[in-house]
């Protein structure tokens, strides 16, 4: 029997990804969105155009009586995951949450999912929203508690890939078919790591089709650990057009508020070992090389003219 599959959000990036794996895998997917970007077009998709805060609609909805999972993708704000359960028409068996790896406090070294999580927000509209996150959290683990579900939280770091609405990648890479230059900094030792789109969707299922599963928190994070310097030498290993580099001062930058999407001192790493979903469910993370080439291609077909 196919799953019956809950989605929250899920028709821009990591959702819209998801959608498309989880389609042909054969479940049944209905799929709850403000229908700006429909998905109805993918097989054994149900959709429905409604804001998940309009609680009258969403009590409304002809939804199935039970799901084998929700998976929510647009959760923000204090309130969305408690007040949502109130009003949904339907038991739920599993409530799968995408949360950020950034919910645990920046720390030196490598984090992973024992370490300490956020004690506090802040003013920027990042560490608001990172903040915001570790909150849904704990209100997903007292909400499964109350309705008779399981929870799993995912964690992931940067994420990449076909559809990336957020300019880190495509920053560089719509420079390149461009033609300009692609600005760096010249002194840093800040470092990150990524995890590419569809994993996170694959990722997403092992969760759905995994007992084992129910009631962790994973961090997603492909083992490469890169900086500016070596994601500079990746793009170039995988571009078939020739760019060239701009060095700035570390200082230039900073003062000028130039917009670079990756971290660039260490105190802004982003380091995290994302191990323990590969030891406890089958799931693994695939090629960086392969995936940013098929990411290059992806936007090359959009940004050339």
């Amino acid at each position: 029997m196919s799953k019956k599959i809950l989605v929250l959000g899920g028709s821009y990036f990591t959702g819209r990804v998801f959608v498309m794996v989880a389609s042909q895998k054969g479940y049944e997917l209905t799929v709850v969105n403000r229908g700006r970007f429909s998905v109805k077009s993918y097989e054994n998709v149900t959709e429905y155009a409604c804001d998940r805060h309009d609680y009258q609609t969403v009590s409304k909805l002809p939804l199935e009586k039970e799901y084998d999972a929700v998976v929510d993708f647009c959760a923000y704000a204090p309130g969305d995951i408690e007040n949502l359960w109130s009003y949904l028409p339907c038991s739920v068996r599993r409530y799968i949450y995408i949360s950020t790896a950034d919910v645990h406090e920046k720390t030196a070294g490598i984090r992973n999912e024992e370490s300490p999580m956020m004690s506090e927000g802040g003013a920027d509209q990042v560490q608001s929203y990172t903040y915001n996150k570790m909150l849904l959290e704990k209100e997903l683990f007292v909400s499964t508690r109350q309705h008779d579900a399981e929870y799993v939280v995912l964690r992931p770091t940067f994420i990449y890939g076909p559809f990336n609405y957020a300019p880190r990648e495509s920053y560089y890479i719509k420079k390149i078919i461009e033609g300009t230059s692609l600005p760096v900094p010249k002194e840093t030792s800040g470092k990150f790591q990524m995890v590419f789109v569809k994993d996170v969707a694959n990722a997403i299922v092992s969760c759905i089709e995994e007992e084992k599963a129910a009631n962790q928190a994973y961090i997603l994070s492909a083992p490469e650990v890169l900086d500016y310097q070596s994601f500079i030498r990746l793009l170039k290993s995988i571009s078939d057009l020739p760019f060239t580099v701009e060095e700035l001062p570390l200082k230039e930058i900073i003062e000028k508020n130039i917009p670079l999407p990756f971290p660039l001192t260490e105190a802004d790493n982003e380091l995290f070992t994302g191990e323990k979903i590969t030891k406890d469910l089958p799931f693994q993370y695939s090629s960086l090389q392969e995936n940013m080439k098929f990411t290059y291609e992806n936007f090359r077909s959009v940004y050339q003219k």
